[in-house]
């Protein structure tokens, strides 16, 4: 499982992915310990059944993100690269492993960010409306076959989707 940076490439839903999440989030837990509030499994790979890049995200809720040179610090040494907040003013992104075989994706954020909810209300919304799972899925796969070597197109593709799913699951979810 790694996928080299940049490029499109689709797999079927493989189960091995909640392993490789559970073995990561456990190595976490023990590099970072109490700087972690709360880890999820998340982005395509956390959905049975949905297709994906073969790289495995993960949300960590921290206290502030203040913190994220001490975190850097530490997870260097786990093959973690920061990459900065990639235009996401509310979260930091960390890549694992070289450009040519990415694994894992960390996103930091603090409790209660735009970033938080979004990640986790898009993944309760598709799990439990699989129809929107085939959707996303069709969408993915013609973006993929048109987009292969051009990452910012294929996910600037999905964002009408994504954001659509995200304002269904607020509707749905929110008191």
């Amino acid at each position: 499982m790694a996928l080299k940076r940049g490029i499109v490439e689709l797999e079927e839903y493989n189960p091995k992915w909640a392993d490789d999440y559970k073995k990561e989030e456990k190595l976490l837990k023990e590099v970072l310990g109490d700087e972690i509030i709360e880890i999820h499994h998340i982005g395509s790979t956390s959905i049975p059944g949905l297709k994906a890049k073969p790289v495995i995200d993960i949300l960590i809720v921290i206290k502030s993100l203040n913190d994220i040179d001490k975190i850097e610090e530490i997870l260097k040494n786990y093959d973690y690269e920061n990459r900065g907040q990639q235009g996401v003013s509310d979260r930091y992104f960390f890549a694992k492993g070289s450009e040519d075989a990415r694994t894992h994706y960390i996103h930091f954020v603090e409790p209660n960010s735009n970033t938080y909810y979004n990640q986790v209300y898009f993944k309760k919304y598709l799990i439990e409306h699989p129809e929107y799972i085939k959707k996303y899925c069709d969408l993915k796969q013609e973006l993929a076959s048109k987009y292969a070597n051009e990452r910012p197109k294929y996910t600037q593709g999905k964002n009408e989707f994504i954001t659509n799913v995200i304002k269904l699951a607020k509707e749905e979810y929110d008191d």
